[in-house]
């Protein structure tokens, strides 16, 4: 017998809903302040630079609701037995690895004198428990039902929806973001992690995503929407992880748990979500905002684009950040 997670949506505690927007309200404008000092893109363009500068409305909802790709998911029956697994994980490790170093100290005790006094004869509970301990974590990998959710190529815990056939630059595509309580509350209880933490780690997302397309640079230009609807799903979403990220580490002071549940989700998600990775750890936040600037100037919509042009930034700016060190 299968459970669809349609049902387990369907089940999520109605309160999950007000958690939902009491962080939403809290965390709204801080986000989006962040976001605007990480990546120098506002939704006001300069009227200095761009006369016909305009706001760019991004309203947020919160609702009940969840992605179509969502709908046709399905667990085995035995999803009970690793839902409460996940609970234990932390025990799981922690019995796998004890167990190791029992066995290693059997083995150092029994080559002493008088050994039957101070360890069992046989190592054989320790290999038991350490073995018990790895077939389920074994089988936690293996049935994660949090990576089967996020396996889905989309944004399943909120998403960014704009008119995607936009050609002109300095134009304003009409665009929204949905928070998807429930899907909030469900993940958030496989994971462990607080329903306000995950939220703001959702809202910072789905604004990354508007910030990168819709924000204006400093001449005013935005991303038109239909190239960016065009774009690799890798670049949309490496830039929005990279900004988000950069977002929560700005605001830890604020709301400490969102980086934690940042990182723990990260671990679960599918590999554009790990686009980048590398920009974070190997090259200077100038580099990317130029190498950004650059493929949205030109239509650029393919990853490697942006890395060709992300390799060249961060060769000009090495030297200029080397003369500050």
């Amino acid at each position: 017998m299968t459970i669809l997670l349609s049902h387990l949506l369907d089940r999520v505690e109605p309160a999950v809903e007000a958690q939902v927007k009491r962080a939403l309200s809290r965390s709204r404008t801080v986000v989006r302040d962040a976001l605007r000092t990480e990546c120098r893109l506002a939704m006001r363009s300069s009227d200095e630079a761009d006369e016909r500068g305009t706001m760019a409305q991004v309203p947020i909802e919160v609702v009940p609701g969840y992605p179509v790709a969502l709908a046709s998911i399905s667990f085995e029956d035995d999803l009970r037995h690793v839902l409460l697994l996940s609970r234990f994980r932390m025990a799981l490790a922690q019995a796998a690895a004890g167990a190791t170093g029992l066995i290693e100290l059997h083995g150092e005790m029994r080559r002493l004198p008088n050994a039957d006094r101070w360890a069992p004869e046989s190592d054989d509970a320790f290999r038991e428990t350490r073995d018990w301990a790895t077939e389920m974590l074994k089988r936690l990998a293996e049935h994660d039902p949090v990576g089967k959710v996020l396996a889905v190529n989309e944004d399943i815990l909120g998403s960014y929806g704009y008119d995607a056939t936009g050609t002109e630059e300095f134009g304003v595509n009409r665009a929204s973001i949905r928070l998807y309580w429930g899907v909030i509350g469900l993940v958030s209880e496989w994971l462990g992690c607080a329903v306000e933490d995950l939220t703001v780690v959702v809202l910072a997302h789905e604004l990354a995503h508007a910030y990168t397309q819709l924000g204006a640079d400093i001449e005013g230009r935005r991303w038109p929407s239909g190239a960016f609807s065009r774009a690799e799903t890798d670049l949309k979403e490496g830039l929005a992880q990279y900004y988000t990220e950069r977002a929560l580490q700005r605001l830890q002071t604020r709301f400490p748990g969102a980086i934690t549940t940042f990182a723990t989700l990260l671990a679960k998600q599918p590999e554009p979500y790990h686009r980048h990775e590398p920009w974070a750890s190997d090259v200077s936040p100038e580099a990317v905002r130029r190498a950004m600037i650059e493929v949205r100037r030109w239509n650029e919509g393919r990853l490697d684009q942006f890395e060709s042009r992300l390799k060249k930034a961060s060769e000009e700016f090495k030297p200029l950040n080397d003369g500050l060190l």
